[in-house]
């Protein structure tokens, strides 16, 4: 039942992400709330429940956003995956440890993003592309991470109790 009602939150988000967050012009990006919620309850979660609920994500995104589909759920499910695979190596409870796991899977999914994306489209110059997905993005979405990891901390533990 836990599972479920995660991934109606993630579904949830994803609505969320798509009719507020994607609308909000600050400095020319969005913010991507539904990785930074799969990166969280990653830590929490075993790893092919958590996986499978990152690939439905990314496909409800996939499906509502548009662009290459599948690419979203591929990314989401193996962001899911690797942190909860690892999730026994890693010091949860930190506020660090959330900034930079949000950074390195918001690296990770602005590089798929910039390789498929130029590759099909071809509509910004890589420069640009490269400034924005490597810097500004996964920046952002860090710090936005922080305030939502100390602001949801206690709903957060209790999946690590169940």
């Amino acid at each position: 039942m836990k599972k479920v009602l995660l991934c109606l939150l993630g579904v949830l988000l994803v609505m969320v992400e798509n009719s507020i967050t994607n609308y909000l012009d600050i400095l020319s990006i969005s913010f991507n709330i539904v990785i930074i919620y799969m990166t969280i309850i990653s830590l929490y979660i075993d790893e092919l429940e958590v996986g499978v609920i990152g690939a439905i994500l990314g496909l409800i995104k996939d499906i509502t956003v548009g662009g290459i589909f599948g690419v979203n759920g591929l990314i989401l499910f193996v962001i899911a995956y690797s942190i909860s695979h690892l999730k026994d190596k890693i010091y949860k409870e930190s506020s660090i440890t959330i900034f930079a796991l949000v950074f390195i899977t918001n690296l990770f999914d602005s590089m798929v993003n910039i390789a498929t994306v130029s590759a099909i489209y071809n509509n910004y110059g890589i420069i640009t592309l490269a400034i924005k997905g490597i810097i500004i993005i996964p920046l952002a979405n860090s710090l936005l991470s922080i305030l939502l990891y100390k602001i949801s901390k206690k709903s957060v533990l209790k999946l690590k109790e169940d």
